[in-house]
């Protein structure tokens, strides 16, 4: 069974200086005349075990426990009040042989709590309170009016009281706190799995997303290896493009010269002829009329091929024209065709724009082999 050891107390109610009062073994008792203090010792055992309610200790507020003065004196600036417990049982989960537990009230109403001169929490003097079954608002302590309280008390209240002083009520609050924790980390529980269930298909919607990512990414870099494929085709096709066009126009310079070569045997030609007619005049002039009429013969021929030959050469000179023109209008389309390789050499990291290249190039196309087509058609038209 639990002991109190001794009381002390200073400042606390009508106890202005330090005052310990120890107690004996065996019963104690504290008598005295009314209005000594001997209902303050009562509250200052129950404001140390912890006793929250000012008003069970007979004060509107809980610095009105601090003594005040009177009339004449000087009010405190704190309460303390100590009990030490005999712990030779063991009572008490320490290892000490005495309990010391003080309780300290400031004019602000802030309570602090000692354990064996150690500041500590009032839940810690609770619970050490209860490992020793005693409890600030149990029935430890019988106040005034309490046995007149309790005759006038129903059956079930009468119940509830009993129990309380049993030690039963002591676990049925413990048990309702157990359920009461129970419900909340059921409750937290049930929020868990719901917030795992929003994770998972949070989870499942970010993995489709990284897998659509993925794909779009390899889908991005196919599109890029097959618009890379399909520039450098076009190109290759354009350069082939404009190594015939060159070809044909090395051909056509070769013609020119070959027809300019003629031009010129034919231009000396018709130079010798006329010297041959100069010649043959100044010859008739001093021959016969039957020489004459000879040499007038072979003036004719020479005439007649030298008009012939002349012919010939306008002939030329027109074929070298029109090879002017081709060989003018195939350096065009060969220009055109460079700068259009150009621009695609230009667009190949440019891979954004297919559609519109892939049409340029099919336009450009087009019009390369129309233009090379009205060439070969003209050509063969005019040959």
């Amino acid at each position: 069974m639990t002991k109190i050891k001794s009381l002390y107390a200073k400042g606390f109610k009508s106890f202005a200086k330090p005052t310990e009062m120890i107690f004996g073994p065996g019963y104690s008792a504290i008598i005295g005349p009314n209005g000594a203090g001997k209902s303050n010792i009562v509250d200052l055992i129950t404001f140390v075990l912890g006793k929250s309610s000012a008003k069970s200790m007979r004060a509107e507020k809980s610095p009105h426990l601090i003594y005040n003065g009177g009339k004449s004196k000087d009010p405190a600036k704190e309460a303390v009040a100590t009990i030490v417990f005999d712990n030779s049982s063991n009572e008490f989960p320490v290892q000490d042989k005495e309990v010391k537990v003080s309780r300290v009230i400031k004019q602000s109403g802030n309570s602090t709590y000692r354990l064996n001169n150690e500041v500590v929490t009032r839940q810690q003097i609770i619970d050490l309170l209860n490992s020793a079954k005693i409890d600030p608002d149990g029935h430890n302590i019988v106040l005034q009016g309490d046995i007149v309280h309790f005759m006038d008390m129903k059956p079930y209240e009468r119940r509830k009281i009993l129990e309380e002083v049993a030690g039963i009520s002591v676990y049925e609050e413990k048990k309702e706190k157990s359920l009461r924790e129970l419900e909340k980390v059921e409750a937290k529980l049930n929020e868990a799995d719901i917030i795992l269930k929003e994770r998972g298909n949070y989870l499942k919607e970010l993995k489709n997303d990284r897998d659509d990512a993925l794909r779009y990414k390899e889908n991005q870099d196919e599109i890029k290896r097959n618009k890379a494929t399909l520039l450098n085709l076009q190109i290759k096709a354009k350069e082939e493009l404009k190594n015939d066009v060159e070809k044909r126009i090395g051909q056509s310079n070769d013609e020119k010269a070959k027809i300019q070569e003629k031009i010129d045997g034919l231009k000396k030609n018709i130079l010798e002829s006329k010297e041959k007619i100069k010649k043959i005049n100044s010859e008739i002039d001093t021959k016969g009329e039957k020489e004459q009429v000879e040499i007038h013969h072979n003036v004719e021929d020479l005439k007649t091929s030298i008009i012939k030959k002349e012919s010939r050469i306008t002939i030329l000179e027109n074929e070298i024209l029109r090879v002017n023109e081709r060989k003018k209008q195939l350096r065009v389309s060969y220009n055109e065709t460079q700068a259009k390789i150009n621009s695609l050499e230009k667009e190949i990291d440019n891979t954004e724009r297919k559609n519109s290249v892939r049409m340029r190039l099919l336009s450009l196309r087009r019009k390369i082999i129309l233009v090379i087509m009205k060439i070969w058609i003209k050509d063969r038209m005019n040959s």
